[in-house]
């Protein structure tokens, strides 16, 4: 499952206690006609799909009336986006906005922190004011046992100059999201806009949750998810087949990783030095033969359904995991597949040293560090347009 739909998402973030407008979920057009006489007019009609990009596809509008929603829903319920299908319409009252902001916490695996990343440029693409305008974009790391405090959340909020009751707000949301990463098996939450309304609120416009696949036994919300969900990307079930987490995305830089903190913080950082993701794949623990092939096999898949994949990028955090083995699986699979384009592996952990040795010899482009493999990737797709 890994990603969750926006509604699903919301649903997380009421049982976190992170404020949200008043909304309802619609599989058809009489259930939203219904959800919008008790909402009242003016609201949202939000097409649910696990993919980026809904407002230019048309799957997000702003209806006044019975007669606007009449038209834009049965539209937005047969919409699609890159084959996958929407699978509901969330319906949500509509608001006066005063201010966008993005505020997210992500956990790396690797270096086993919890990040926030916050911006007073919401509602936009934030990879794109990361690389625009740097000095918008703040960080701060936390390691994952640390004593997250009301006080800490509210120096999060000042440094992007929160005031008064909307600090405060800002600093109780920040404080639900620390403790909701733990409580509820987390990966990343993003709440692309946070939105200061007319009068002051503070509320969650947008939800983008990944949960730890491993930790489902744990929630029953999450089964209820899984029970609900309808079948969309073909590639996504074979995922799901293989036991490995897959989001299709928009670009030419195949990804790999294991980990959905690490894979997201690939995501970002190939976003970051100008390249254009073109999927989310985790693989989970460890790093098989033949979950490398099952993996590799998605990805293909990506390239050949639509925009080739110029570059993948493989990035593995060994932990008990010996890397030569890890380099022996990628090559032995690469030539299985007959995957032809370059490869960039970053291999970090037990043997990496031999692991990049093996690489090498293969003529891969082999690194331990992360930011060198992003760079060389991005490198090679921009030389190939």
């Amino acid at each position: 499952m890994g990603l969750l739909l926006e509604f699903e998402g919301k649903k997380v973030f009421q049982k976190a206690g992170i404020p949200l407008l008043p909304g309802k979920v619609a599989r058809t057009l009489e259930e939203a006609l219904s959800a919008a006489d008790e909402l009242g007019y003016p609201v949202v009609v939000k097409g649910q799909i696990l993919h980026g990009g809904r407002g230019k596809a048309g799957l997000i509008k702003v209806v006044k009336d019975k007669k606007e929603l009449e038209k834009v829903t049965p539209k937005i319920l047969k919409g699609t986006i890159k084959d996958m299908k929407v699978q509901n319409v969330l319906i949500e009252k509509a608001a006066k906005i005063v201010n966008e902001l993005y505020i997210s916490t992500m956990f790396d695996t690797y270096s086993r922190e919890i990040i926030f990343i916050m911006s007073t440029e919401g509602g936009v693409d934030i990879e794109a004011i990361a690389e625009e305008t740097p000095d918008k974009v703040h960080k701060e790391r936390f390691t994952i046992d640390f004593d997250f405090k009301p006080k800490h959340a509210e120096d999060l909020a000042k440094s992007i100059g929160f005031k008064g009751n909307e600090l405060k707000q800002l600093s109780d949301i920040l404080v639900k999201m620390w403790e909701a990463m733990h409580s509820m098996d987390l990966q990343l939450v993003e709440i692309n806009p946070l939105a200061v309304l007319d009068g002051g609120k503070v509320i969650a416009l947008d939800s983008k949750v990944i949960i730890d696949d491993n930790a489902i036994y744990r929630h029953p919300l999450y089964q209820e998810f899984m029970k609900d969900r309808i079948p969309d990307d073909p590639l996504e079930d074979k995922a799901a087949s293989f036991d490995v987490a897959f989001v299709r995305l928009d670009g030419d830089i195949g990804i790999i990783g294991n980990g959905a903190g690490l894979v997201m913080g690939t995501v970002d950082l190939i976003a970051e030095f100008g390249g254009r993701p073109a999927n989310f794949l985790d693989v989970g623990g460890g790093a098989s033969t033949e979950r490398v092939l099952n993996a590799l096999s998605i990805v293909k898949a990506v390239g050949e359904e639509g925009e080739p994949i110029d570059v993948l990028l493989v990035n593995i955090f060994g932990g008990i995991t010996r890397c030569d083995d890890v380099a022996n699986a990628v090559i032995e699979v690469r030539d299985k597949l007959g995957l032809e384009m370059p490869f960039v592996v970053r291999l970090v952990g037990t043997k990496q040293k031999e692991g990049v040795a093996i690489l090498d010899k293969a003529g891969m482009n082999a690194f331990t560090e992360m930011e060198p493999a992003v760079k060389r990737a991005v490198e090679i797709a921009k030389a190939k347009k």
